[in-house]
């Protein structure tokens, strides 16, 4: 894909204004302005792809150094969840990388930027960055048991409410590695589902591929069976690695699981109606999610989508 020279400075401003607006709704509702927060990226990738790469960089650049002169804390958590997924997605599909691949490819960057950031933050202060991220999920549990607590709930439904979520949180303070990586792979996928509806309205030149025709490699499916088996060990030093990598596999294939869906709804003409109680169901029963993820595993070897297709997206 040709990008062109250089952006014009309304695109600029335009991309930064949208991205503020959108990453300070996140900051300012912690639960409304979750879904802004997630599509944050989208501004500086289309105008990334449409005005080219200094225009891109600068609106992230922009963002970067207003939300530092609010709050730098802010700013951190902008780069880390956005601004290098933003620059990273864009590069990629600039040079026809398709939606997959870009997605990996910037997932992998934007986790090892993560990891220097923890690694650097561990030296100057001296903090374990584990033991932080610990104390921050239990802390996050305390404060949520207390607000239900003022809410009027009864004791014995309190009760079992913090056990729930106690287990909960020795969950995640498991997984949490696992967990980032997922999310990170969630708003990478969400963005580019917004700019597919982007470059078809605006006849924006960029590859995304179909999701409905996405297969993931054959072979993955033995690192699958590989970190089931690894769980099986008593080592923690085993047992926590497999934990995490069973969970971003699993993940891999709730992808393929619901491109095999998609596929099904528009072979077979399934009214708009039941596609959205389905995904309705998807987000309340996690149950749902794990027979996705089968559907997409065993895909493998039945062959949903025929004739059989090996392309990835």
């Amino acid at each position: 894909m040709k990008l062109p020279v250089q952006g014009t400075p309304l695109d600029i401003i335009k991309g930064s204004v949208i991205t503020l607006a959108l990453f300070l709704t996140y900051l300012s509702l912690p639960v409304f302005g979750m879904l802004p927060g997630l599509l944050a990226p989208t501004a500086g990738i289309y105008y990334f792809l449409k005005s080219g790469r200094a225009a891109g960089y600068a609106i992230v650049v922009i963002t970067m150094a207003v939300l530092a002169a609010y709050d730098l804390a802010s700013a951190a958590i902008y780069m880390l969840q956005c601004g290098i997924m933003t620059m990273s997605l864009a590069e990629f599909l600039s040079r026809n990388k398709g939606g997959s691949r870009s997605i990996v490819y910037g997932m992998a960057i934007n986790l090892a930027v993560i990891l220097v950031a923890a690694a650097v933050y561990s030296l100057v202060t001296g903090n374990n960055i584990h033991l932080q991220v610990i104390k921050g999920i239990n802390s996050s549990i305390s404060q949520t048991a207390a607000l239900y607590g003022k809410a009027g709930v009864g004791a014995d439904e309190l009760k079992t409410l913090q056990q729930s979520m106690e287990q909960a949180g020795v969950f995640i303070t498991r997984a949490y590695p696992a967990l980032i990586t997922v999310s990170l792979g969630f708003i990478a996928g969400i963005n580019l589902l917004l700019l597919r509806r982007l470059s078809t309205r605006f006849s924006l030149p960029v590859l995304l591929g179909d999701f409905k025709r996405f297969r993931n490699p054959d072979q993955l499916v033995w690192v699958l069976i590989f970190a089931g088996f690894a769980m099986l060990v008593e080592s923690k030093t085993v047992s926590l690695p497999a934990l995490n990598l069973l969970i971003v596999i699993a993940s891999a294939y709730f992808i393929q699981g619901m491109a095999v869906m998609a596929h099904s709804f528009e072979r077979f003409a399934v009214p708009f109606f039941v596609r959205l109680i389905f995904y309705l169901l998807l987000s309340l029963q996690p149950f749902l999610t794990v027979v996705v993820a089968a559907l997409g595993v065993f895909d493998l070897w039945g062959d949903f989508r025929t004739p059989k297709n090996k392309e990835n997206l």
